[in-house]
């Protein structure tokens, strides 16, 4: 079967959050998730999906679903301290396009697009 770029850049853009909750200059406001930088602070909170790489500095219950990425089917605990030097398995990585499915957290941004966990493995 022969796949052509152009569906996989498309079904790689349904995979964008359209919106992300970001604080800038201390103002939380709502912004395209195509226009977050890198050191963002953002929130997420379950039922979200994620709009980049982060790295979680708070959290409240945090779980996300990495089944997208390592096939785990069971929600994964997320929290501020890194447990493991493989980015994929420490608890304070979460990663573009999979969803948070309970709790809060405030993360910084660390990839976006193309160059998020993902976005490298879509390309």
């Amino acid at each position: 079967a022969v796949v052509s770029t152009q569906s996989t850049g498309d079904s790689f853009k349904k995979m964008v959050p359209q919106t992300a909750s970001v604080i800038r200059a201390g103002k939380r406001s709502q912004v395209d998730a195509e226009t977050l930088t890198l050191g963002d602070l953002i929130e997420v909170k379950g039922g979200d999906k994620l709009p980049a790489d982060i790295r979680i500095v708070s959290c409240s219950s945090f779980k996300v679903d990495n089944s997208s990425l390592t096939g785990e089917s069971e929600p994964q605990s997320r929290g501020k301290e890194c447990t493991d030097d493989n980015p994929i398995e420490t608890k304070n990585l979460a990663f573009f396009s999979t969803n948070a499915v309970e709790g809060t957290a405030r993360a910084i941004v660390i990839s976006c697009g193309d160059n998020t966990v993902m976005g490298r493995i879509a390309s």
